[in-house]
């Protein structure tokens, strides 16, 4: 990876009518294979900054997909107006949980752009909460 663009994303959640906002800017890179877009990125939490988390957040077609390989690793699949199950692996073990993607709009390519999408969580069934995601990819 020669991390040659600034990528930004914010993660927006609320849940019972109370919203959380996390924000992360970081150094990655973007490629491009046909219709096919990949974004790679590392991440550091703020509160263990050696805990390093690889993502990587492919857009292909109508698909977003957003792979995180780390403490917390997960592979969420975003289809707009279809449900997918996802895993979801924490300290505390695996879940598998529901993501229903209400909204996806991209205008990115190998010079950069954005990514946002909406969608809501939930556990059997049962919505837990709405999310927001957005990414910006800018070349250095």
């Amino acid at each position: 990876m020669e991390n040659n663009y600034i990528i930004t994303v914010v993660g927006k959640q609320t849940v019972d009518g109370e919203s959380d906002k996390i924000e992360v800017i970081t150094e990655g890179d973007i490629r491009e294979t046909g219709d096919k877009l990949v974004i790679t990125y590392p991440e550091y939490p703020e509160d263990d900054p050696q805990k390093k988390t690889d993502t990587t957040v492919t857009l292909d077609g109508g698909i977003l997909s957003i792979e995180r390989k780390g403490e917390m690793s997960s592979h969420l699949i975003l289809e707009q107006g279809k449900r997918h199950e996802c895993l979801y692996q924490t300290p505390m073990g695996q879940m598998f949980i529901g993501i229903f993607t209400d909204s996806i709009n991209g205008d990115i390519g190998e010079n950069g752009g954005e990514i946002t999408a909406a969608y809501q969580l939930d556990f059997n069934r049962v919505v837990v909460s709405y999310n927001e995601f957005y990414i910006s990819v800018k070349a250095k």
